[in-house]
C-alpha cells in the first residue's frame, strides 16, 4: 500500500454482520488509520459527516439496491470522497452487478458474499494501486461529472438552479428553460431527509416518449440547496418479457423487487401493494410490495379495506376507470384512482392467503391483461412464501444447521437419546463416530471462510451418501461431525463404514472456481453398550478415539479401547506435553460474552482455557482437563488462567470504559489449596482490578465433605469482594437447604436444560424452576448453552437475566473478543452521536 494512503481508513458499509466482522478483522491492523463500520446508509451518513480520511470504501448490496446505488454514486460525485475506490460486496444469490435486476453502481471492483478475508485484501491492494494513476478532475463542475442524472434544487424558491448533461436527456428540457422550470412541477415532491442521511422516493416523469418512474436520492448541500440524483427505471417491452424476468427469480424473494418495480413502471401504477397473510393470532398482514408509502414513510393500510377483504374471499376486480365511483372506498378516493385491478394469492388447497392490489389515477386501458399479469406474479410468489414459511420454522431452523442443513448438536443429542432408550429395550448394538477434519483451521485460516463453507458442505454431502437414510448425521460443533450409526449385526460393519468415509473424504474436493482441495478427516468410534450406556460416555469416549486416529498421523479411524498398552503410552505423551504448554506458550484464554436479556447488551464474558499444541492443534477441553485434574495440573494452570483473565479485563475496562465482570471456573483442587484466597488477591492486585468485576465460578457437584471449609472459603472470597457462581446448576444431588446455605451470587442454568428448551417439556420445566427459585432467593440467574431463537424468547418471558451462547457469539480468542468490543464501542458512539 503506498504511503500516502497507509494514513488514511477503511469505511464497511454492510448489513451482514458476519461480513463486516471478516471485513473488520481483515483490515485491523493492516496499516489503516482507522476502521469505520457501518450497518446501514444512515450510520454511513453519520460516519462521514465526521469527514474521516478515507484510503478505501466497502460497500453491500442487499435488494433493493437502490440505497446502496445511491450512496455509491453520492461517493462518486463528491469532491471529498469521488477518487477513493468503492468495492462492492454482492450477496449470496444476486444477479451479476449492472444485469437487469442486479446491482448498478459506480464501484471499481466486486467480491462475493460471505466474504473472504484473502479475497477483499488482495482486491483492496489492487484497487488502491490503480487509484494513484487517476487523474484528477475540476471540483467545480463535480455535477457534470457524476454517473446518474442529477439537479441542484432550492426548494425555497421551487428552482433549479444546476442540471448536468443526463438530466437534460432525461427531462427532456433544454439548458436555456431551466429558469422558468418549476422543481415541484418537473420532478414531482422531493423525498424527506434528515441532514445526515440520504432521502430516497420515487416520482413519475415525462420524458418526451411518455411517463416514467424514475427514483430520486436526495442529499441537503450548503445554504439549505439539495443535490436530487434521479435513477430511471428500465420498461418490459412486454407482460411476456416481464413474466420471464420474474420466473428467473426462481424461489429467491430477494430478486423480486426490482420485477415488480418494472410492473409499476410498464402499468403506470399510482399504487402497488402486495400482501400476504401471517396466520395465527397476527393481525396485520406481511407486506411484500408497498408504493407509495404515506408521507411519514409508514404503508398506507390496504389490508383494512372492503377491497382487500373480498379479494381475500378469492374475488377478483378489474375497473378500468371510474373506480372511485363505482368501488366507495376512502383509500381510493383519497388516491383520486381512476382504474384497479386486484387478484388473490393462492396456497395450498386453492385458499386464498394474500392479495395483490394494483390502480392508477389514469384509466388503464390493459386492465384485463395487468389482471392477467397479477395473476401469474401472485401465483410466483405465493409459491415463494410457502417455500419461506418452510424455511423459516423456527423449529426446523433451531434444529438444524444452517449451513449444512445437517441436524445441529441438539437435534442430534435428541436422537442418540432416542437410540439409547430404544437399545435398551431390545439390547440392539449401535456405534457413535466423532469425524473431524484434518487441519481443517489451516484451510480457513490459508484460503478463507468462504472455501471452509465450500469444504464443509461438501462434506456433508459425502457424509450422507456414505451411510443409510436411519442412521444420523450431525454438524456437532465447527469442523467436527458427529454420526450415530443404528442397527448394526457386528463391530466390523462399523469400522468398514468408518473405512468408507475415510476413503470417500480424502478424494479430492472441487471449489466453485474450479481448484481442487485435499481434505482427510480423523475419526473416533465407540460402541454401545460396550463403551458406554449414556449419551455423554459415548460422545466422551468417540472423542478419546478420535484424538487415538490424529496421533496415528490423522486420515484414518480408531475404535475406543478401554486400557490399552498404546492407548496409556499416548495418555502419558500428552500428559507431558500438557506439562510444558505453560511453558511453552500454547495455553490460551478464550472470552464467550454473557448478555443482558432486556438490553441484549454485553455485561461480562466467561473465560475459557484452550491448548493450542503445535503439532496437534487445538485440544479439546473435554480431553485435556480431566488429564490436568487427574494429575493436579490443574492447579498451575487454574492460576494461570486466573491471571491472564484478570488483566484482560482490567485492560477492556479501561479501554472501553464498560464495567465488565469476567467469570473464571474453581476446580475442586484449587478449592482444597490453603491459600487460594491469597492467589487471587494477588491476581486482583497484579491486574489492578477492583474485586467486585470477578465472578469464580464453582459447580455445584463439588462435595462439602471433599472440602469441609468450602462454605467459609466461598465466604473469604466474598469478603474480599468477588462474585460467587453456583455453575452447572441442575446435574448436581444438592439438597435446597445446601443452596441456600450456598454463599452465591448467581446460578448458571446448565446447557444439557437449555439446549433442550422446545424439544423436552421436563427440561423446560427444570429451567422455570430454576428461574423461580432463584428469583426467590434474589439470586441472578444466568443460562448457558443458548442457542437458538426459542431459547432466548423461552428464557426471557421467564425472567432469566442473563445469557451465554452460540445465539450472540462463539467463544474467541482474546484479540478477537477485543475487536467486537471495539466495534460496539463504534455503534454506541455513532447512535448516541
Amino acid at each position: 500500500m503506498s504511503d500516502a494512503n497507509r494514513k488514511a481508513g477503511v469505511l464497511i458499509v454492510a448489513s451482514n454482520r458476519e461480513d463486516r466482522r471478516v471485513l473488520f478483522d481483515s483490515f485491523d491492523g493492516a496499516e489503516f488509520e482507522a476502521i469505520y463500520t457501518a450497518r446501514d446508509v444512515v450510520q454511513a451518513h453519520g460516519l462521514l459527516s465526521q469527514d474521516p480520511d478515507l484510503a478505501l470504501i466497502f460497500v453491500e448490496f442487499l435488494d433493493p439496491y437502490a440505497e446502496m446505488e445511491g450512496l455509491c454514486r453520492l461517493l462518486a460525485g463528491h469532491p471529498r470522497w469521488r477518487k477513493v475506490p468503492r468495492i462492492g460486496v454482492l450477496p449470496v444469490g444476486a444477479l451479476p452487478p449492472g444485469s437487469q435486476g442486479g446491482p448498478d453502481a459506480p464501484v471499481v471492483s466486486w467480491i462475493k458474499s460471505p466474504v473472504s478475508a484473502a479475497e477483499a485484501l488482495r482486491q483492496a491492494r489492487e484497487v488502491m494501486m490503480q487509484s494513484t494513476s487517476i487523474a484528477p478532475v475540476d471540483s467545480g463542475n463535480w455535477l457534470e461529472h457524476l454517473e446518474m442524472p442529477a439537479v441542484i434544487v432550492d426548494p425555497a424558491s421551487d428552482k433549479l438552479l444546476k442540471v448536468n448533461h443526463r438530466a437534460l436527456e432525461l427531462l427532456h428540457i433544454e439548458a436555456d428553460a431551466l429558469p422558468h422550470q418549476s422543481s415541484r412541477l418537473l420532478i414531482g415532491e422531493l423525498p424527506a431527509f434528515r441532514p445526515e442521511s440520504l432521502g430516497l422516493g420515487e416520482t413519475r416523469i415525462d420524458t418526451g416518449a411518455g411517463p416514467r418512474l424514475v427514483g430520486l436520492a436526495t442529499v441537503g448541500l450548503n445554504d439549505g440547496q439539495q443535490l436530487v440524483m434521479l435513477t430511471a427505471s428500465g420498461s418490459a417491452s412486454s407482460p411476456i418479457e416481464l413474466l420471464a424476468q420474474l420466473t428467473r427469480t426462481g424461489i429467491d424473494s430477494a430478486a423480486v423487487p426490482p420485477v415488480l418495480k418494472r410492473l409499476i413502471a410498464d402499468y403506470g401504477l399510482d399504487l402497488f401493494y402486495v400482501c400476504i397473510e401471517r396466520g395465527g393470532n397476527e393481525t396485520e398482514p406481511q407486506v411484500l410490495a408497498a408504493y407509495p408509502r404515506n408521507s411519514d414513510g409508514g404503508m398506507h393500510s390496504v389490508w383494512q379495506t372492503d377491497v382487500y377483504r373480498r379479494v381475500l374471499s378469492s374475488a377478483e376486480i378489474s375497473v378500468a376507470q371510474d373506480a372511485a365511483t363505482l368501488q366507495p372506498e376512502a383509500l381510493l378516493k383519497q388516491m383520486r384512482l381512476q382504474s384497479l385491478c386486484a387478484a388473490p394469492m393462492f396456497g395450498e388447497g386453492q385458499r386464498a392467503i394474500g392479495a395483490l392490489i394494483a390502480g392508477s389515477r389514469k384509466p388503464q386501458p390493459r386492465a384485463a391483461e395487468l389482471l392477467s399479469v397479477l395473476r401469474l406474479v401472485g401465483s410466483h410468489l405465493a409459491m415463494q412464501a410457502l417455500v419461506s414459511r418452510f424455511r423459516s420454522d423456527s423449529r426446523y431452523q433451531g434444529l438444524h444447521d444452517s449451513l449444512t442443513r445437517l441436524p445441529n448438536r441438539l437435534l442430534f443429542n435428541d436422537r442418540l437419546q432416542t437410540a439409547l432408550a430404544e437399545a435398551g429395550r431390545s439390547g440392539e448394538l449401535f456405534a457413535v463416530l466423532f469425524v473431524d477434519l484434518d487441519r481443517f483451521k489451516t484451510i480457513n485460516d490459508s484460503l478463507g471462510h468462504s472455501v471452509g463453507d465450500q469444504v464443509l458442505i461438501g462434506v456433508s454431502k459425502r457424509l450422507r451418501a456414505s451411510v443409510r437414510a436411519s442412521d444420523t448425521i450431525a454438524r456437532y460443533a465447527g469442523d467436527e461431525f458427529t454420526v450415530v450409526l443404528r442397527h448394526i449385526v457386528q463391530r466390523d460393519d462399523v469400522l468398514r463404514v468408518a473405512d468408507k468415509i475415510v476413503r470417500v473424504l480424502e478424494t479430492p474436493l472441487t471449489l466453485s472456481d474450479g481448484r481442487e482441495l485435499q481434505i482427510t478427516a480423523s475419526i473416533g468410534i465407540s460402541f454401545y453398550p460396550d463403551d458406554g450406556t449414556d449419551a455423554e460416555t459415548l460422545l466422551k469416549h468417540a472423542d478419546v478415539a478420535m484424538y487415538s486416529a490424529k496421533g496415528l498421523g490423522r486420515n484414518t479411524y480408531q475404535a475406543y479401547v478401554a486400557v490399552p498398552e498404546e492407548s496409556h503410552r499416548q495418555r502419558l505423551d500428552l500428559e507431558t506435553k500438557l506439562r510444558v504448554a505453560e511453558r511453552n506458550n500454547e495455553l490460551r484464554a478464550y472470552y464467550q460474552p454473557q448478555m443482558d436479556a432486556l438490553t441484549e447488551d454485553i455485561l461480562g464474558m466467561e473465560a475459557l482455557l484452550r491448548w493450542e499444541h503445535p503439532e496437534l492443534g487445538l485440544i479439546s477441553p473435554g480431553f485435556f482437563i480431566p488429564i490436568a485434574e487427574e494429575t493436579g495440573l490443574i492447579v498451575p494452570i487454574g492460576e494461570w488462567i486466573l491471571r491472564v483473565a484478570c488483566m484482560d479485563t482490567k485492560r477492556w475496562i479501561d479501554r472501553f470504559q464498560l464495567p465488565l465482570r469476567v467469570s473464571v471456573n474453581l476446580s475442586a483442587l484449587q478449592l482444597r489449596q490453603p491459600n487460594l484466597v491469597d492467589i487471587v488477591a494477588s491476581a486482583l492486585r497484579d491486574a489492578n482490578l477492583p474485586a467486585e468485576y470477578l465472578d469464580l465460578e464453582v459447580t455445584e457437584s463439588i462435595n462439602i465433605k471433599d472440602i469441609p471449609n468450602l462454605m467459609d472459603l466461598l465466604s473469604a472470597l466474598r469478603e474480599l469482594g468477588c462474585h460467587i457462581a453456583i455453575d452447572d446448576f441442575g446435574t448436581g444431588q444438592s439438597s435446597l437447604d445446601y443452596i441456600k446455605r450456598f454463599p452465591a451470587d448467581r446460578i448458571k442454568i446448565d446447557q444439557t436444560f437449555v439446549r433442550n428448551i422446545g424439544v423436552d417439556p421436563a427440561d423446560e420445566a427444570i429451567v422455570k424452576a430454576t428461574i423461580d427459585m432463584a428469583r426467590t432467593m434474589e439470586r441472578i440467574v444466568v443460562a448457558e448453552g443458548v442457542e437458538t431463537e426459542d431459547h432466548f424468547k423461552f428464557l426471557s418471558a421467564h425472567g432469566c437475566q442473563e445469557l451465554q451462547g452460540y445465539l450472540f457469539c462463539r467463544p474467541l480468542p482474546a484479540t478477537s473478543f477485543e475487536n467486537m468490543l471495539a466495534e460496539r464501542a463504534k455503534l454506541v458512539a455513532e447512535i448516541q452521536g
